[in-house]
């Protein structure tokens, strides 16, 4: 008896610790695979959203740049506005004289009729009102200056500037010229100051008749200081991303532009009612002369305050300002964070259901315990029936076996085992799920079978390395499936090692990462898009037109174009309608432009209004496309827009330039569009018009030309 309960009882102790042993190494298991999996998933994800984070800032850097060199060419272009402005001044002013001139010459005798022509323009003025017109004769004569009446009928002849300029003289020798006209650069004292003189540019023309000089003109600087106007309009309307929008300060940290801080514009720090916005806008004042990416107090779109944001400044040395560049969300890190919910959702789930199972197994083992005392005691009281319980045993350790087997069918990644020679000897349900094989359809193969022609020559070699002499290995890997399909999936190899260091069997674990490499590409998608209107960024633009270029250049025989285009007067359209109707109506343009031009051109939105089409290279003369496409894309945006019930009716101005014979350089090609399009504006609107050189030469213009 005592013999048969000290059996029992070794038998017992045996049986508790083995099925013990078998949990535990299950429970391990199956830890370890769930950890590495969130291991990587967390890594993959902490890396994408720090190349999403360095996309954001790239753009929000890249849209502060844009604006910066827009504001500086839009200042350097002042001698060009005031030459362009004076000309057309004074080429009305001679169209009125010649009316009056051929409906009076008859009726009134020449002095009679010269009085009345001269008073004609003594009280027009222009240029915000201080442009005016001065008449002489080809003596240098004074025959009409408003100003300066009392200076009327005297000779001005030997005035001269500062630098010892004649430049009555160089008026006479204007109007002596064959062609009667040009400009004269010269310095003079401005209204107001009489102890320095300023540069000025002044239009002059001949009026044949009595062989008058007719002129107007300006100071430069005061063009300038006009223009900044029109430049903080179109700083407030830069919108990139959701809500990302530029600030405009000045010298002494006043706010000028900006659409979540324009409660504060023009306002000294004293006068803010709140203390925390002095605190704010104070702290960021210290920062405005240092170029780069800085952490700041802000303010979002609505101007809700928002701490800690990340802000790009870019100082404007041009009028002493500074831009502040900043934008609270972007598509791309909302989209990352809602993909991270959802992993983070699905892992809880995995772990829920995997918790569950292990209680399950651990019962089902309570239980065959319970079976299996009751089993010895009823062995060691008869031999016979011992027999038998051992045979239950048996019976019931295989169910035992065969539920952690369940564990690692039920497992949500791939699992594959190997022998020591890499013949698959193992896979579980997930593997026949994600690759289409069944279980008797790999068992003795080696996985090579599995493997695609997507990995580098090289890949395999590296990887057995690593496995041999690190014991594991974790990457990415492409694989075919059954079917033939590739995919890509993250895979994880481990080698189990016997007590004298040999490899017994290889392990490896796998995911279908199809998903995930989709989320990857979406984002790449609105880094290189407009997030407003889908079409592709100035970035994207750059890309295809340094390519497209590089073409032309490897072929002589090929052409492209590009065509710049702005709506006009679409402004009024925002401040009437606000901007969701704005945004509809440059929504709807952007399909109609797309739907415009052909398969192989590019519609791209490069900022507010403004579209650039790249027209692909093309064997031939590319004008004659460029003259078609024009003629069809004014057309189509000429075609009135339904949004809510209204109806809107735009035009469009376009600039064209054509390589390689306006230039090979893809900088260059825009700025030269960007000039005809300056032109087709200045020239009523509503049209197109080619770059030619003399409109660069007129755009850079420092030296006098008569």
């Amino acid at each position: 008896m005592e013999l048969t309960k000290s059996l029992y009882q070794k038998h017992m102790r045996t049986l508790w610790s083995a099925m013990l042993l078998i949990v535990f190494l299950l429970v391990g298991v199956l830890a370890y695979f769930s950890m590495i999996s969130h291991q990587h998933s967390e890594a993959r994800l902490n890396a994408l959203q720090l190349s999403v984070e360095a996309q954001v800032n790239r753009r929000l850097q890249d849209e502060v740049d844009t604006a910066s060199g827009y504001a500086e060419a839009r200042y350097q272009r002042a001698e060009q506005v005031l030459m362009t402005r004076a000309q057309d001044e004074v080429l009305q002013a001679i169209a009125v004289l010649k009316g009056i001139y051929q409906e009076n010459k008859d009726k009134l005798s020449d002095d009679q009729l010269k009085q009345v022509m001269l008073e004609s323009l003594r009280e027009v003025r222009f240029f915000n009102g201080r442009g005016y017109y001065f008449v002489g004769d080809s003596f240098g004569k004074s025959l009409l200056l408003p100003p300066q009446p009392e200076l009327e009928g005297t000779s001005l002849i030997d005035l001269k500037d500062d630098r010892g300029n004649y430049f009555v003289r160089r008026f006479t020798q204007v109007i002596a010229s064959e062609d009667g006209r040009g400009y004269v650069r010269y310095r003079w004292y401005p209204p107001g100051d009489e102890q320095n003189m300023q540069d000025k540019i002044t239009y002059i023309a001949r009026f044949e008749p009595f062989n008058w000089m007719i002129g107007a003109g300006d100071y430069v600087y005061r063009i300038q200081n006009d223009l900044q106007q029109e430049i903080i309009q179109h700083l407030e309307n830069i919108q990139f991303g959701e809500d990302g929008y530029i600030a405009v300060f000045d010298s002494r940290g006043h706010i000028i532009a900006g659409k979540g801080v324009s409660q504060f514009i023009e306002k000294h720090l004293s006068l803010y009612e709140s203390a925390d916005d002095q605190k704010r806008l104070t702290a960021l004042s210290y920062k405005l002369g240092t170029e780069g990416f800085h952490r700041s107090d802000w303010y979002q779109a609505d101007g809700t305050p928002i701490d800690d944001q990340l802000i790009y400044i870019k100082p404007l040395p041009i009028w002493g300002w500074s831009l502040v560049g900043g934008a609270d969300t972007d598509p791309g890190i909302q989209l990352l964070a809602q993909q991270r919910q959802v992993i983070n959702q699905k892992e809880r789930i995995d772990h829920l259901q995997l918790m569950l199972l292990l209680g399950l197994i651990l019962f089902i083992a309570l239980v065959a315990m319970r079976y299996f005392t009751r089993g010895f005691e009823h062995v060691f009281r008869n031999y016979q029936t011992d027999i038998d319980q051992q045979q239950k045993e048996l019976s019931e350790n295989a169910l035992s076996l065969e539920i952690s087997a369940r564990i690692v069918q039920a497992a949500h990644e791939g699992i594959m085992v190997t022998d020591a020679d890499n013949r698959i000897v193992s896979i579980n349900e997930s593997f026949t799920r994600i690759t289409g094989y069944e279980r008797d359809e790999v068992l003795g193969r080696n996985p090579k079978f599995l493997q695609s022609s997507r990995q580098e020559s090289g890949f395999y070699r590296r990887l057995w390395e690593t496995l041999t002499k690190e014991g594991e290995w974790h990457g990415e890997v492409w694989n075919r499936r059954k079917n033939g399909s590739l995919y890509p999936q993250a895979l994880s190899i481990t080698c189990y090692r016997n007590s004298r260091g040999e490899a017994e069997n290889y392990i490896g674990t796998f995911t279908d990462i199809s998903q995930r490499k989709a989320f990857e590409e979406k984002l790449e998608h609105l880094a290189q898009s407009d997030s407003l209107t889908d079409l592709p960024n100035r970035r994207t633009l750059t890309a295809r037109l340094q390519h497209e270029l590089a073409i032309i250049g490897r072929n002589p025989g090929r052409q492209l174009g590009i065509i710049f285009m702005d709506l006009d007067h679409f402004k009024p359209i925002n401040d009437t309608y606000g901007h969701g109707v704005g945004d509809q109506v440059l929504i709807t343009t952007a399909r109609r432009l797309n739907e415009t031009v052909r398969s192989i051109d590019m519609v791209s939105r490069v900022g507010g209004d403004e579209f650039v089409i790249l027209l692909g290279n093309q064997p031939g003369d590319m004008q004659q496309t460029a003259i078609k496409l024009a003629e069809r894309i004014i057309q189509v945006v000429s075609e009135p827009i339904m949004i809510a019930g209204e109806s809107f009716s735009l035009t469009a101005s376009l600039g064209i330039s054509v390589a390689p014979s306006d230039s090979r350089d893809d900088i260059q090609l825009l700025e030269y569009a960007d000039l005809a399009l300056y032109q087709a504006k200045e020239q009523g609107r509503n049209n197109y018009k080619f770059f030619e050189l003399w409109m660069a030469a007129k755009g850079q213009q420092k030296t006098d030309y008569v």
